[in-house]
């Protein structure tokens, strides 16, 4: 059996031999078909990723569609729309519902009123933050001086962005709410967030150490939320939990993989609104620009302020010099000169 086997491997060589043509053809043939079949398997690998591609990109579209639209007066088309560079967003985080409506008690409990001016860079490399202390004394339009964070109550978001504007002359693009009863699931998305504290504090039965915390999603809104503190004191943790979220999405590129990016946009669409102007594209592009960044790129700084007796009130010398450093893109400058004004990142 074995010499037969042998016999006829050996017979087509010895006739190839004689005819040149034939051994030309077979071994073409057989040469060619693992090519083939390597064409073939990257073909359906090719046409396997522009599937998944595609049902990315659709999943990723229905998800930012999801995030709710606000209409929003006061806001400023950007001068390059095609980039969220060089622009400015209004931030909110109050107790009132996602149309800036709401009852005087909730309106009243001040439980969470960060009010934050957000500006990138028009190069793209960074930005900064700024701070509004809630219960800063403001000429609101139609309405006089009172709090700052009574505008959301007195008007909603296009009340809040006219008096923002008109007390700083900054042009305001964009406008965002964020809901502190939802950060807990931003927070789990992204594997936890850690804060200092100075000093041991309890807080809805919860205590927290002196020093580093590591928060889960429920101890976020504990740490944020503290009613026993001073509505100036939470204001500052509100800041440095945002901070904290904004550094680790940052440093870990988390909206950069596209497994990590889909846990934060589910999270984003339970606490997040935005201005209906602000579209899909904007939101894949604001995340694709804020993916590339480092986690110190953006510089936090908090409204300079003044007290007369038992109100606060802007601080004209240096806020105009902020004001100016928002429309140089030198908000980073302006810390380093007035380093009192550099939000601090341990919060009561």
């Amino acid at each position: 059996m074995t010499d037969t086997l042998h016999t006829k491997e050996e017979t087509p060589s010895r006739h190839s031999a004689g005819h040149t043509g034939d051994h030309r053809v077979k071994p073409i043939r057989r040469k060619r078909r693992p090519l083939r079949v390597a064409l073939i398997t990257l073909g359906s690998f090719l046409c396997l990723v522009i599937v998944i591609g595609a049902s990315g990109y659709a999943f990723v579209n229905h998800t930012m569609g999801n995030i709710q639209r606000i209409s929003v007066g006061g806001l400023v088309t950007a001068a390059n729309p095609s980039t969220l560079d060089g622009q400015t967003f209004l931030i909110a985080a109050a107790p009132f519902g996602p149309t800036g409506t709401s009852t005087e008690a909730a309106a009243q409990s001040q439980e969470s009123n960060l009010i934050m001016l957000l500006h990138t860079n028009a190069n793209g490399t960074g930005g900064g933050a700024l701070s509004f202390p809630g219960n800063l004394l403001v000429n609101v339009p139609n309405v006089g001086i009172e709090p700052l964070w009574d505008a959301l109550a007195d008007g909603g978001p296009s009340v809040l962005v006219k008096t923002v504007t008109q007390l700083t002359g900054l042009s305001i693009q964009h406008y965002a709410r964020l809901d502190f009863n939802h950060i807990s699931g931003l927070v789990n998305a992204i594997g936890g967030v850690t804060v200092t504290v100075p000093a041991a504090t309890e807080g809805f039965g919860y205590n927290f150490v002196k020093g580093s915390n590591n928060l889960t999603g429920v101890t976020a809104i504990y740490y944020a939320r503290d009613t026993t503190l001073s509505d100036q004191d939470r204001l500052l943790r509100q800041e440095n939990l945002v901070r904290a979220v904004i550094s680790k999405i940052a440093d870990d590129h988390l909206l950069t993989n596209p497994v990590t990016m889909v846990h934060v946009l589910n999270a984003l669409t339970s606490m997040l609104a935005v201005d209906s102007s602000f579209t899909n594209s904007d939101i894949e592009s604001l995340a694709t620009q804020f993916g590339s960044l480092a986690a110190d790129a953006a510089t936090f700084v908090t409204v300079p302020t003044e007290t007369a007796g038992t109100n606060q009130t802007l601080n004209p010398a240096l806020d105009n010099q902020l004001w100016t450093a928002v429309k140089d893109d030198s908000i980073a400058a302006f810390a380093t000169s007035n380093p009192s004004t550099v939000t601090p990142q341990a919060a009561p």
